[in-house]
C-alpha cells in the first residue's frame, strides 16, 4: 500500500511509526534511562540557544528603554526651556510692580536618624545641628515635598516636627485656584490631614496639588505638600472638608534637606 500513497501522506505514516515506537520504548525502559544524564545532555545543546534568546531581550528591553529616555530628555530640554523664559518674564514683572525678587532655596542635606510617633510619624531627629548651621525653624523637604519644620537644635543634631504632629499649623493654597487653607492634622472620624477655612463657596477637585502660601512666614511659598484626595461639608456646615494625603512617604525616610526659613517681614518706611 506504502507505493500507492501520495508522498505527503508517506512521510506522515513513518514520522507517525517513528513516534509510535519511541513511545512505547519510552514505556517499557522509561525507568531505566539516566534521566539525570538526559537532562544534563539536553542543558548542554540548548545553552547556546538560550543564552541567545537572553541576549536579545536584553539588547530590546535597552533600545525600548533608551527610547522611552530619550524621548524623557527632550521633554525635559523643552520644559526647561519653558521655564527660564517664563522666569525671565517673572523677573521682569516683580520688578516692573516693585515687588522683591525671588532667591532661590539653599537646601543643605541632613539624614533622618530616627522618627518618632505612632502609627504615623510626627517627629524626626535630624544629623546636622548648630555646628551645620541649622537653625530653630528652619523647614524640612525632600524630593517630595514638605516634612516638617525645625523646632529644637543641638551642636551636631536637630529635632523636627513633621507636618503630621497635631500641634502642627501650615498655610496652604491649591495650585492652579489660589484658593487659601490651613492645614492641620485631625483625629475625626479618623486620623487625616485637613485643609481647614475653606469657604464653601470655592471650588475644589480631587487630585488638585496644594502647596505652601507662605502667607504664615513660617514656610516658603511654592513648596508641595500633597494631594486633595476627598471632598465634603464640615461637621458645622460653615466650611468644606477637604482631606489632603501627604506627597512625602514619612514611612520610607532616610534623607532630607533643610531650607532657612523666610526672614521677617521689613518695617515699612
Amino acid at each position: 500500500m506504502g507505493g500507492f500513497l501520495p508522498p505527503a501522506e508517506r512521510h506522515s505514516s513513518a514520522l507517525l511509526a517513528i513516534f509510535t515506537a519511541v513511545s512505547l520504548l519510552l514505556l517499557v525502559a522509561g525507568e531505566r534511562l539516566p534521566a539525570a544524564g538526559l537532562r544534563g545532555v539536553g542543558a548542554w545543546l540548548f545553552a547556546p540557544f538560550d543564552r541567545v534568546v537572553l541576549v536579545v531581550d536584553r539588547v530590546a528591553a535597552a533600545w525600548r528603554e533608551n527610547r522611552r529616555l530619550h524621548e524623557r530628555i527632550a521633554t525635559l530640554e523643552l520644559d526647561n526651556a519653558r521655564l527660564r523664559t517664563a522666569a525671565v518674564e517673572n523677573a521682569r514683572l516683580r520688578d516692573s510692580l516693585g515687588l522683591p525678587a525671588w532667591t532661590p532655596w539653599r537646601l543643605r542635606a541632613v539624614e533622618i536618624l530616627a522618627l518618632s510617633g505612632a502609627p504615623v510619624p510626627t517627629a524626626a531627629t535630624l544629623s546636622a545641628g548648630r555646628r551645620q548651621g541649622v537653625r530653630e525653624g528652619d523647614v524640612v523637604v525632600n524630593r517630595d515635598g514638605l516634612l516638617g519644620r525645625v523646632t529644637e537644635v543641638y551642636p551636631a543634631l536637630s529635632r523636627a516636627v513633621l507636618v503630621t504632629d497635631p500641634a502642627s499649623a501650615v498655610a496652604c493654597e491649591v495650585e492652579s485656584t489660589g484658593v487659601l487653607g490651613v492645614l492641620r492634622r485631625s483625629v475625626v472620624p479618623h486620623p487625616r490631614l485637613v485643609l481647614t477655612g475653606i469657604p464653601l463657596s470655592d471650588t475644589l477637585r480631587i487630585g488638585q496639588r496644594v502647596l505652601t502660601s507662605g502667607l504664615s512666614r513660617r514656610y516658603p511659598r511654592g513648596i508641595p505638600v500633597g494631594f486633595v484626595t476627598r471632598l465634603g461639608r464640615d461637621p458645622s456646615g460653615l466650611t468644606q472638608d477637604v482631606e489632603v494625603a501627604l506627597a512625602a512617604q514619612l514611612s520610607r525616610l532616610r534623607h532630607g534637606f533643610v531650607v532657612a526659613a523666610p526672614g521677617p517681614l521689613e518695617p515699612l518706611p
